[in-house]
């Protein structure tokens, strides 16, 4: 069967789309009709037993489709407008349930392939008065052998842990804390605090080659921690990239051992880049050839089944794919009137 993109975008300036985009093989991009165009799509997750349900966290809720993103609508994950949806994830070991990420931080939970939510508790209070608003669960990532643990980050607001299956989220500050003792992962932009670049999460990500392993990325690059979370190593992506603003990680299907990563100079840049890691992030690549990514790459993603398969998206909505693992990429921009881009998938 042939593959489908999609690209998520954000309403960024006026006039402008935060829908989602899907691209048809051998067609071009088209926006979601069911998806309100001011929805802001922050991920697009595939369901990993039944091909053709995806699922889309926006702004205005949680958007299910069940034929591979011709058509999608709401199910009401909370009645609460204030409540937007910034992540959602599916179980690998049972994928009729899901946890979704929210801002203001929270985590919602389904057991029934998304069609009804509850709320969990989270004890993850705001660490800093940050002048765009309540922080936001920018990703969740289950353990993959013990399924009572769980990871999340929220952006400007670091690491949580749940350790009972998902029902209460706790906050761990003590290791990015310990970090930003050392003087080269100081960073603050937003605050005047040091510690806030290791507070500033954008993903978090496990791999069954390592299940006592969690790698978390954030401003100051990508880290690994062994103990959930309570001590971090830096892996030192500075030796290997010119830029270590980390937006997003993937573990390719079928290689558990290899790692994508998107790499810029900030938030809004005029560059970035793609690497890849065949050893746990202890060396890296570059993996983009043909790639010349013109603003900050927002996001990566790859094929839950083809290990070839890769996807990456600029703010700009340039979106890079490729089939053979990063050997020759592909370019599709999105259209004119798309907000800034921040997610993307291949299904």
């Amino acid at each position: 069967m042939d593959k489908v993109l999609f690209a998520g975008t954000a309403v960024t300036r006026e006039g402008a789309v935060g829908s989602l985009y899907r691209l048809a093989h051998g067609g071009e991009w088209e926006k979601a009709a069911d998806i309100p165009a001011d929805a802001a799509v922050q991920a697009i997750v595939q369901h990993p037993a039944c091909d053709h349900i995806v699922f889309a966290a926006t702004r205005k809720g949680i958007y299910k489709s069940e034929d591979r993103g011709a058509h999608w609508r709401n199910v009401g994950a909370s009645a609460d407008p204030k409540i937007q949806f910034w992540s959602v994830e599916v179980d690998p070991r049972d994928p009729d349930h899901l946890f979704a990420g929210t801002s203001p931080i929270g985590v919602f939970e389904s057991r029934d392939c998304g069609e009804t939510w509850t709320a969990c508790e989270v004890n993850h209070p705001e660490r800093f008065n940050i002048r765009f608003g309540a922080s936001r669960v920018m990703r969740l990532a289950f353990h993959p052998a013990d399924p009572d643990v769980l990871y999340g980050i929220a952006e400007i607001n670091g690491f949580m842990l749940s350790t009972d299956g998902g029902k209460t989220w706790n906050a761990r500050p003590e290791g990015l804390v310990e970090l930003a003792g050392q003087e080269h992962l100081r960073n603050k932009i937003e605050t005047d605090d040091e510690t806030e670049g290791m507070f500033d999460a954008h993903a978090v990500t496990t791999t069954p080659a390592a299940p006592d392993s969690l790698f978390y990325l954030c401003r100051m690059g990508v880290f690994e921690s062994r103990d959930q979370g309570r001590t971090f190593e830096d892996l030192a992506v500075r030796n290997f990239a010119p830029f270590s603003y980390c937006r997003d990680l993937r573990v390719a299907a079928g290689q558990p051992r290899k790692l994508y990563a998107c790499f810029s100079i900030a938030s809004r840049s005029n560059a970035g880049a793609v690497y890849a890691s065949d050893d746990l992030g202890r060396n890296w690549r570059r993996a983009d050839p043909q790639m010349t990514a013109r603003s900050t790459i927002m996001g990566i993603n790859v094929h839950k089944d083809d290990g070839g398969g890769v996807i990456s998206v600029t703010r700009g909505g340039q979106v890079f794919y490729t089939f053979d693992g990063g050997e020759n990429w592909v370019e599709k921009q999105l259209p004119a009137e798309a907000g800034d881009a921040f997610c993307a998938a291949m299904i």
